[in-house]
């Protein structure tokens, strides 16, 4: 009997090459499945050929919502005999919408889920009894949480890192790693908060390093650790590390953590410095301390200061992330922001996209219940909703700041949002 076919199509992972979908293909290959990969944001028109029994759709950033929509349409389209599932934070969050295309929506780790949906593709299940799937009957209880494990993510399926010009960087050859999904935080603003609720998938450790050794394989000396949270495992990341720089020699790392765990993990960083972290991101936000109890960000103006201290004395460059335009930031503290940048030194870092990133009420936002959000206008535009600063200045001051991040090419900041 032949194998069963599945197609795992990405509508887009930031840029990079798709993580979350060569670790799909990689579980439904030891499921014994004919896996085959489209990048459909870098090759759009390389439509795969055959027919398959099982497509994956892969919608991970906000950027892929709109996308992954008309790329659900044209599957089901080229693809019409094969049961279409969609999955990732952003099919998630808007389940409605993709139903009405999608046989399904997996509303958990979809490498969790394999053997199902490989019973699935051979005709042996039907897609509404999978575990966490969502369709027109409804949703099925989550299977028992246990770690994402896979040989090691398939990323034969998609084109070579070197064709993907984000993974040139400063260091060489980057390549996108990951050790967790989600965030044990709770950030109201934040997509990964509305996609996960606090909730945190952690990858095996053994699937993290064979991963990154593959990666070496290629050329990569540089890690860019993709997760939401570095820390949301005190474990799982630095124990790879270690282990990669006995297996192949010096390398350069970096990732994500936030503003506290600088300030409480200086032994844990100290040691990253000495195994060869760079760089770590850090969501600053704004320094206002009204914005950052509305955000839920559990810091201050004063910690933000700390951090950028301590990131000096450690060794690493802090590199921040803000979103100073909100319905609630005054024009006067506006115009002081680059004055903050001057001061703590993070001007010299701070990418353009910062000074005019605007906060994004997605739809599933937690912001969107808020009493914060009471008295500000707002329209439903169906993907996101739109709002208005009650001060017209604020307005025209991002529409300028927003015109001179496109002259330079850099208008987003997070590959998880």
């Amino acid at each position: 009997m032949p194998a069963a076919r599945v197609l795992v199509a990405s509508a887009f992972e930031a840029e990079l090459q798709p993580l979350t979908s060569a670790c799909a293909g990689a579980a439904m290959r030891a499921q014994d499945a004919d896996v085959v990969g489209w990048d459909a944001h870098k090759n759009p028109d390389a439509v795969p050929d055959g027919e398959f029994d099982l497509v994956l759709l892969s919608v991970q950033q906000f950027e892929g919502v709109e996308r992954g929509l008309n790329l659900a349409a044209r599957l089901r389209e080229s693809f019409g005999g094969a049961k279409l599932v969609a999955f990732g934070q952003y099919a998630q969050m808007n389940h409605r919408r993709f139903l009405e295309t999608v046989d399904a929506i997996v509303m958990e780790e979809p490498e969790l889920v394999a053997t199902e949906l490989a019973e699935v593709a051979r005709g042996e299940r039907e897609v509404a009894t999978v575990p966490a799937s969502m369709t027109a009957q409804g949703m099925r209880p989550k299977p028992p949480h246990r770690r994402i494990t896979v040989s090691a993510p398939a990323r034969d399926l998609f084109p070579s890192l070197v064709h993907y010009p984000a993974h040139h960087s400063p260091y060489g050859l980057m390549g996108n790693v990951e050790t967790t999904r989600g965030c044990h935080h709770k950030c109201t603003y934040c997509s990964v908060y509305g996609a996960y609720d606090g909730g945190v998938a952690a990858y095996n450790a053994d699937t993290v390093l064979a991963d990154c050794l593959q990666l070496a394989e290629e050329g990569v000396r540089h890690f860019c650790f993709i997760d939401a949270e570095f820390f949301n495992s005190r474990t799982i990341g630095p124990g790879v590390v270690r282990k990669l720089v006995d297996e192949i020699g010096p390398i350069t790392f970096e990732f994500t953590t936030r503003v506290d765990h600088i300030l409480s993990y200086q032994k844990e960083l100290t040691e990253l410095v000495s195994l060869g972290l760079v760089k770590v991101t850090s969501a600053l936000e704004f320094p206002s301390n009204r914005i950052l109890r509305i955000f839920d960000k559990h810091i201050d103006v004063d910690h933000m200061r700390a951090a950028i201290a301590e990131a000096e004395r450690i060794g690493f460059v802090l590199y921040p992330t803000f979103i100073p335009f909100t319905p609630w930031v005054e024009y006067d503290e506006l115009l002081t922001f680059e004055d903050f940048l001057v001061d703590t030194g993070l001007a010299k870092v701070t990418d353009p996209t910062a000074l005019q990133t605007r906060l994004l009420l997605f739809k599933g936002s937690p912001l969107l219940s808020s009493p914060w959000m009471e008295d500000i206008a707002t329209v439903d535009r169906g993907l996101w909703v739109e709002w208005t600063h009650p001060d017209r200045r604020v307005e025209d001051l991002w529409i300028e700041r927003r015109a001179d991040a496109e002259d330079v090419g850099k208008v987003r900041c997070c590959v998880k949002c």
